[in-house]
């Protein structure tokens, strides 16, 4: 239209007045009032059209009557396709262009995703060390250093024309946005969420969000990487305070989970300074920021001691038959001050919960994740350094000059160079990957042998607990999951 309106075209031919327009209103003002006025001619060859040969009033009738016609066909093939999609999705067929990290679409069916195990076992690795309190941008760091491909650029690698509108400038890396969305997405139990969005109508090319409630959700649609329970988990941990301490990687093992009997609020950890040491306690926030609760408070290693106790009186409990479960009044509740225990209700349940605690074995499926990705690394380091062996041989026949050879050494080198040090990295996080299954079968051995926990960490919280209650009176209220 800038090229007619700059007197450069006077004619328009198309095949059809479908190929025109399929717009009832726009088509008829572009051909009974634009064009004539700018003088152009206009043809469609299979409706027998030309402006400058119109045949009056058989025209005037025919032509807007074909627009219309035209029109209620794409409406028409547009209810077909957007019912067509509504009933794949319901019944959990994938319908996206192209599968989330993690998955691909399988070869046999487009429309069912299938895991890729090396993606897969990125997506349980980022999922782990969230549970471990880990933040996104750490994680997110941990995953460049070993070179592991973000999830465009990956899907890139594997010949996939793949574009996102989550796509940052310069070269592609992890980052905490994408950390988080993966730690947030459903598909990764199994779930298929689709139908999240949607254009209000045909002629419409914007989009709208749905209300939950109108989203088409499948359960088991495909196979899970992240169990249900974990994925929860992490949702609580996400959705609560869990910045870190100055200086530390993790957030702290009572993060966003201790809270004031008194009043509900949330218990401020609190570092003290004496005789050069220091002791942490968690006190009313408050009444530390309004005075408007009691001021009390509890030492981390007292609360420490408390739950450790406590959940080992919980396994015992679950471990012995129903008619030995110490008797308790329904509430979850430690004295603080004489350190007796007040058990709950004793509620039926196995150890299956507890499956994360066999660390040797998650650490080995962990060593089995850094042994392949560390061959993928010598592999790249492999190709480099055979690149720059040809190099050599390419100056030497006169290939490549001088000048063209230093350019490409040099970029090589870097990238062997580059490839060898994100080796090496992988390399460490394997052998501490090793010792940490080692240490992890011997606390198992132990677990299976005494049924306790001898030690707590950020995982074992998370997982066990939902919140912890502190009063004034020092009693501490522990509400496990549903779960356990």
């Amino acid at each position: 239209m800038e090229e007619v309106r700059a007197g450069k075209i006077n004619c328009i031919v198309v095949k059809d007045l479908s190929r025109f327009g399929r717009n009832y209103l726009d088509a008829g003002e572009y051909i009974e009032r634009i064009f004539p006025r700018l003088g152009v001619r206009f043809i469609a060859i299979n409706d027998n059209y030309d402006s400058e040969n119109k045949s009056g009033e058989m025209d005037a009738l025919l032509i807007p009557f074909k627009n219309l016609i035209n029109e209620a066909y794409c409406r028409d093939i547009s209810v077909k396709i957007r019912s067509q999609l509504a009933v794949k999705r319901k019944r959990g067929d994938f319908v996206g262009s192209f599968a989330v990290y993690g998955y691909r679409k399988d070869p046999k069916n487009k429309n069912r995703l299938a895991v890729d195990a090396f993606a897969a076992e990125v997506v349980r690795d980022i999922f782990r060390q969230k549970l471990a309190g880990v933040s996104a941008g750490d994680i997110a760091d941990g995953l460049n250093e070993e070179g592991v491909l973000p999830p465009m650029a990956y899907k890139k690698s594997l010949g996939l024309n793949y574009a996102t509108p989550f796509r940052g400038g310069g070269s592609p890396s992890w980052n905490a946005s994408a950390v988080l969305r993966i730690l947030k997405n459903p598909v990764y139990t199994g779930t298929l969420v689709q139908g999240k969005s949607a254009s209000p109508g045909w002629r419409v090319k914007g989009r709208m969000e749905k209300p939950r409630g109108e989203w088409d959700i499948a359960e088991g649609a495909h196979e899970a990487i992240i169990d249900k329970e974990t994925f929860a988990v992490v949702q609580k941990v996400l959705a609560g305070d869990t910045r870190t301490s100055p200086g530390g990687r993790a957030v702290e093992i009572f993060s966003g989970m201790v809270f004031c009997g008194e009043c509900g609020g949330p218990m401020v950890r609190k570092t003290v300074p004496a005789k050069n040491r220091k002791y942490v306690y968690y006190v009313c926030g408050n009444h530390k920021n309004e005075k408007t609760c009691f001021s009390h408070s509890i030492s981390h290693k007292r609360l420490m001691e408390i739950v450790q106790k406590e959940l080992q009186e919980q396994i015992k409990a679950r471990r012995e038959p129903q008619d030995s479960a110490p008797a308790g009044n329904g509430q979850d509740f430690a004295s603080a001050g004489d350190a007796q225990t007040c058990l709950p209700c004793w509620r039926e349940g196995t150890l299956a919960l507890l499956k994360w605690q066999k660390t040797a074995q998650e650490e080995k499926c962990l060593i089995g994740k850094y042994e392949e990705r560390l061959g993928r690394k010598q592999e790249e380091a492999e190709k480099y350094r055979r690149i720059l062996d040809s190099l050599c041989e390419s100056l030497a026949e006169g290939v490549i000059d001088r000048q063209e050879y230093g350019e490409f050494e040099k970029s090589y080198r870097l990238k062997l160079e580059q490839a060898r040090r994100e080796g090496e990295k992988i390399r460490e996080k394997m052998n501490r990957a090793a010792e940490e299954a080692a240490e992890g079968k011997r606390r198992w051995e132990q677990f299976e042998r005494y049924g306790s926990i001898t030690e707590l960490d950020r995982a074992t919280v998370v997982f066990l607990i939902d919140r912890i209650f502190i009063y004034r009176n020092k009693n501490v209220k522990i509400i496990f999951n549903d779960k356990f």
